[in-house]
């Protein structure tokens, strides 16, 4: 009886490991054609503005350097929105905490909406005269309504306050 039971247990250990193997097996022949199909995809901004090659290689410069100073003020934003949440769930509130945290939530955004400005002007040294209206209906997508509203989707409410 145990080495039935034993014999049993061998061999679904055996068939499980086996199904295991192949099934990772299978899944890595997988993996090469996706982050292969992924580094050919473009970004929507190259795609949208048709940037040509040399545009794509400054544009990634500069997403780079706009990526890395806005993912610490983000981080520094979501911090203090926590702290400031903590501060309004507490019984006992400190009304000059609290302040204080909103001037620091409300410089946060400064810094990003800053830094958003900053990243559309050296995109657009890098455009062409044609390509600078879609970099225009871009930006305004975000900075005027987008994604919150979408009272205007054609222009993303610029036309005819732009013109």
């Amino acid at each position: 009886m145990k080495k039935t039971y034993s014999i049993i247990v061998l061999a679904l250990l055996l068939i499980l490991t086996g199904v295991n193997l192949w099934i990772m097996l299978s899944g890595r022949n997988e993996c090469p054609n996706q982050c292969h199909s992924a580094e050919q995809e473009t970004c929507y901004l190259s795609k949208t503005i048709s940037l040509n090659q040399e545009q794509k290689e400054q544009y990634n410069k500069i997403k780079q350097r706009y990526q890395q100073r806005a993912v610490l003020v983000a981080d520094s934003l979501h911090i203090s929105q926590e702290c400031l949440m903590r501060e309004l769930m507490k019984q006992d509130r400190d009304s000059l905490a609290i302040a204080q945290i909103e001037a620091k939530i409300s410089s946060c955004q400064s810094m990003l909406l800053h830094l958003s400005v900053e990243q559309y002007y050296q995109i657009r040294d890098i455009l062409s005269a044609e390509q600078i209206p879609q970099l225009d209906k871009l930006f305004a997508q975000i900075l005027i309504c987008r994604p919150t509203c979408n009272h205007r989707d054609d222009d993303a409410g610029t036309i005819p306050h732009l013109e």
